[in-house]
């Protein structure tokens, strides 16, 4: 075997602008098409966690309960955004 013919597998870049996108849409689901799967299901897990307690909050307030729960979803989406297009750079 000659070293010309030996081929070395590429590694095919990912957008940090679809990696967002994606993110953006689902949380945790950029960071699970950049290859850090445990860290995208982790995302998504608290994301669920936080909207399942406080929609179970909210129904008991009246609303009031969730707020604090939004607040700290939205903190994690714009995370997990970031996080995405920045882990692809």
């Amino acid at each position: 075997m000659t070293p010309s013919s030996i081929q070395v597998p590429t590694i095919r870049s990912r957008s940090p602008l679809l990696a967002a996108l994606l993110s953006a849409l689902l949380c945790g689901l950029g960071q699970i098409y950049s290859g850090r799967v445990l860290r995208g299901i982790v995302l998504m897990i608290l994301m669920l966690i936080l909207w399942a307690v406080g929609s179970l909050l909210g129904v008991l307030t009246f609303g009031l309960g969730m707020l604090p729960f939004a607040i700290v979803a939205g903190a994690l989406w714009i995370f997990g955004v970031v996080d995405a297009y920045a882990g692809n750079r």
